[in-house]
């Protein structure tokens, strides 16, 4: 099945609203773990419940995908971008007037859920539009983006926080969605959607021994790497005694490296090839998680270590969502997308949740936390391994 042959879009367009959108969505999801304490004393919460936030972010994530992949499919992108981006303005400002636990888990199920239609459509778009030899390299640049979130969004959130309060730096967020409406709408064009006749079934795609492989690789990863990650900033507090701002440093410094890890990671898999280069950073990661936890009096080592996660974390982005988009033809990647997302945001979510209960359960929670992210990162590469084909024997390639 082909799609419409009109002119495809500048990439250097794709690429810009793109890196704004990422940046934005991002930038959002990394500013939770810096001021973690913060938002437990919002709604005056203690930490052993704080992986619900991150849960109904993920449960409102999950609960989009699947539909926005049928709509990418069959009514294009563009318009499932901007929609995506009034949930996430609508989410946000819920969120900024919440004064209940009630209130502030509907607007960040109302953020996941505009997030990922946004991350859905922006990918399938690419996927759409850009030849699978050139993917590594646009996913790159726009990956840079997702990075700079990580590690520029939480010192600028933190310092939006310490200057005003957590509310006001979420309804700005709201604000920056709303304003990102116009943008997907007036920056992105598009190949014709689908052609309104009846799509691959879900079926279809869940019979493919590939997609399996790398939806459970990516699940067991999300679950280890994102609790580390969401509950780094309350274990900064409490071993190193860093208020919100010098967390916010710690973020930015130690997630520096992933600046450069997105481009270089997106040429090296085009060089190299994706499947290869997703193995080798995986087991380096890995090393990395069981070891940074025990790093409890040298706060130099703990950034340096953070920053070498993030680099590596940075270099599969690229890789991975390239490899995921030459599982299927241009107008089955929405569904892909949707179901791959939504079995990763379900692992996530739950992840968190039962890793929060690990890292709250004592002193060790955190070194706890790491080694089992390391057994979860060793395990997910076997799925890579044996049952995603090699890149040449997967059919339909463009």
């Amino acid at each position: 099945m082909t799609l419409a042959s009109d002119r495809p879009p500048s990439q250097l367009f794709l690429i810009g609203a793109g890196w704004w959108l990422t940046l934005l969505t991002v930038a959002d999801l990394f500013l939770v773990p810096p001021l973690l304490p913060d938002f437990l004393h919002l709604v005056k919460i203690d930490i052993s419940q704080a992986g619900w936030i991150a849960a109904s972010y993920q449960a409102g994530a999950a609960a989009m995908t699947l539909a926005a992949g049928s709509l990418v499919d069959r009514f294009g992108c563009r318009h499932i971008l901007a929609a995506s981006m009034l949930l996430f303005s609508i989410g946000e400002a819920l969120s900024g007037i919440s004064n209940s636990m009630t209130r502030l888990l509907l607007g960040r199920f109302l953020v996941g859920a505009g997030s990922a239609a946004a991350s859905l459509g922006l990918i399938a778009l690419v996927g759409r539009q850009v030849s699978y030899q050139s993917r590594g390299v646009v996913l790159g640049w726009i990956g840079t983006a997702y990075f700079a979130g990580v590690t520029f969004g939480p010192l600028i959130s933190t310092y939006i926080v310490h200057q005003t309060s957590l509310s006001w730096l979420l309804l700005l967020f709201s604000f920056l969605g709303f304003l990102s409406i116009g943008v997907s709408l007036v920056s992105f064009s598009e190949l014709a959607p689908g052609s309104g006749k009846s799509q691959p079934a879900f079926s279809d795609i869940l019979k493919n021994p590939g997609f399996w492989g790398l939806a459970i690789f990516q699940m067991l990863f999300s679950a280890g790497v994102t609790a580390m990650i969401f509950f780094f900033g309350d274990w900064l507090e409490g071993t190193y005694q860093l208020d919100a701002r010098a967390r916010g440093w710690v973020f930015a410094l130690g997630g520096s490296l992933s600046l450069l890890g997105a481009p270089l990671g997106g040429w090296i898999s085009d060089s190299l090839g994706k499947k290869g280069t997703l193995l080798a950073l995986t087991a380096a990661l890995s090393v990395l998680c069981c070891w940074m936890p025990y790093l409890k009096t040298w706060l130099p080592g703990v950034i340096g270590l953070f920053g070498l996660v993030g680099f590596i974390a940075a270099s599969r982005y690229s890789a991975f969502h390239a490899l995921t988009t030459r599982l299927a033809e241009p107008d089955q990647l929405g569904r892909l997308l949707a179901l791959r997302n939504f079995l990763t945001y379900l692992s996530t979510g739950l992840g968190v949740v039962l890793m929060g209960r690990i890292y709250a359960s004592g002193s060790h929670g955190y070194e706890i936390l790491g080694w089992t992210t390391t057994i979860c990162l060793i395990s997910s590469m076997y799925f890579l391994w044996k049952w995603v084909p090699q890149e040449e024997a997967i059919p339909n390639s463009r």
